[in-house]
């Protein structure tokens, strides 16, 4: 048994049934120890949440960074391919830290929000930026970069809330029916 198995079930067992449908005896279960051994690692369901949490939207920001560090010249293959990486990394299943990202971003636990709103914040005012400064460097959008980024933003939150409570089938459908008329009004605007 170790603290990376018992944070790996928590995260789990937090994307599939949410805060308050987990318990610390799921994720005991799930590890195959008994639930009083969580608290040798963590004093409490919250402490071990937050820890998931923060560990998370880390990973999530070091994707973005390789991401965006790895720029082509081809800005929009650039662009397709991060709205199809986001779809890749929610449909992983080994992997569920969009999931968590999105459900827990969308539907906090009540008593943690503060807390988790401000972390996802930072998250995607991070995307926001790394975004931004993408358009700033390319010379057909950057008199207007923030309103290119916050463009894309609202198209990328409306494809994986498609994705979130359509499935990947009707995310197909809104990718194909939005994106070349989404990059034909960049150019023209």
């Amino acid at each position: 048994m170790t603290i990376t198995e018992i944070k790996k079930a928590a995260l789990s067992n937090f994307t599939e049934k949410g805060y308050d449908g987990t318990s610390l005896s799921d994720i005991a279960q799930k590890v195959g120890i008994k639930k009083q051994s969580i608290y040798s690692h963590f004093k409490s369901k919250d402490e071990l949440f937050l820890t998931v949490m923060h560990e998370v939207v880390n990973e999530e920001r070091n994707f973005l960074h390789q991401f965006f560090d790895e720029h082509q010249p081809d800005l929009k293959n650039y662009l397709e391919n991060l709205i199809l990486e986001f779809k890749e990394r929610y449909i992983n299943n080994e992997e569920c830290n969009m999931k968590f990202v999105l459900r827990m971003a969308y539907m906090p636990p009540v008593h943690l929000r503060e807390e988790v709103i401000q972390d996802f914040t930072l998250y995607f005012l991070e995307l926001e930026n790394l975004l931004n400064e993408l358009f700033l460097n390319t010379k057909a959008f950057s008199a207007r970069a923030e309103i290119v980024t916050l463009s894309f933003l609202t198209l990328l939150d409306g494809l994986l809330v498609a994705l979130m409570y359509g499935g990947i089938e009707r995310f197909n459908q809104k990718f194909q029916a939005s994106w070349e008329i989404y990059w034909k009004g960049l150019l023209n605007g």
